[in-house]
């Protein structure tokens, strides 16, 4: 006859693992988010909290959950944790002192208005990493279309350069934030068209004089050929024209750079342009008439060509 094992109690741990597999985890994760809750439905009513999260309790307590984790106090978190299309992200100088809080190296080991160049080195070794970017790195990478790379360069390129650095060198201190505000924002999905708006036009054109009826019959011109008609479509842009075009990007679209000038009439024309001479005559029309009706140029350069 097989012996009954006797019934042994369950252990105070093992009782409590069963009944909470996730160790209190979960329960104090709760209590935390509450309390995360409590606060941000106090601080978005101040002036204190960006008016991002003006408004909205549960985007400012997820931001103040995310920045305990990463080691900020509720106000630092509603001041560095954004959400762009979605995805969470902190500044770049954010993530460099989060990085430095923990004992990592990161420097500026040379910064201009082409080029900037990170350092760092991990807590405890002796390995050093670097980060470049320059305005060509920048450009091919589709960012150069972003306005602050005309008037801020210098902090473009840092943000990118220290970003990248301190992935390199101490990504588990950035644990759940893959990418900065400055990443996001540079993404080519999420930058502004650079498309020239096309407003309603405001100059007003005289309309051309009708020219009077011959008083005999004359023959009639024969027709032009095509091939004639295709080939003067194709000349080339007049100086007047060219003029006018360089001082449109310049002045008006901010453009300081040969190459974004290019990369900008390329997109315009949807063809490769490496120089501006290489717009032809009926282009540089369009190009002008769409800067006259957005009041960027004067009138007078596209009506002095016929």
């Amino acid at each position: 006859m097989t012996e009954i094992e006797q019934y042994q109690p369950r252990s105070a741990e093992v009782a409590t693992i069963l009944a909470d597999p996730t160790g209190g985890r979960l329960v104090a994760w709760a209590a935390a988010a509450r309390a995360a809750n409590a606060l941000a439905a106090s601080l978005i009513k101040t002036s204190f909290v960006p008016k991002e999260f003006r408004g909205k309790p549960e985007e400012a307590t997820a931001a103040i959950l995310l920045g305990d984790e990463l080691g900020l106090s509720p106000i630092s978190a509603l001041r560095s944790v954004y959400v762009i299309h979605g995805t969470p992200s902190i500044y770049a100088k954010t993530a460099v002192a989060l990085v430095q809080s923990h004992g990592h190296e990161v420097w500026t080991e040379s910064q201009t208005d082409r080029e900037v160049v990170m350092g760092g080195k991990r807590k405890g070794s002796t390995h050093e990493e670097f980060a470049k970017w320059d305005i060509d790195r920048a450009r091919k990478a589709g960012y150069t279309a972003n306005a602050k790379y005309q008037s801020s360069p210098q902090e473009m390129l840092w943000a990118k350069a220290a970003s990248e650095i301190c992935k390199k060198i101490a990504s588990d201190v950035l644990a759940g934030v893959p990418l900065t505000v400055e990443d996001l924002e540079l993404e080519p999905e999420n930058q502004p068209k650079t498309t020239v708006s096309r407003a309603p036009r405001t100059v007003q054109r005289q309309p051309k004089p009708i020219a009077p009826e011959p008083e005999f019959d004359e023959p009639e011109p024969a027709q032009e050929p095509v091939k004639a008609a295709a080939e003067r479509a194709d000349e080339p842009i007049t100086p007047k024209q060219l003029t006018a075009l360089n001082a449109a990007l310049s002045q008006d679209l901010g453009f300081t750079e040969r190459e974004d000038k290019l990369a900008y009439l390329s997109g315009e024309l949807g063809r490769e342009i490496g120089s501006s001479k290489d717009v032809t005559k009926r282009e540089a029309m369009r190009l002008l008439d769409g800067f006259i009706r957005d009041n960027q140029i004067d009138d007078s350069p596209a009506d002095a060509e016929s």
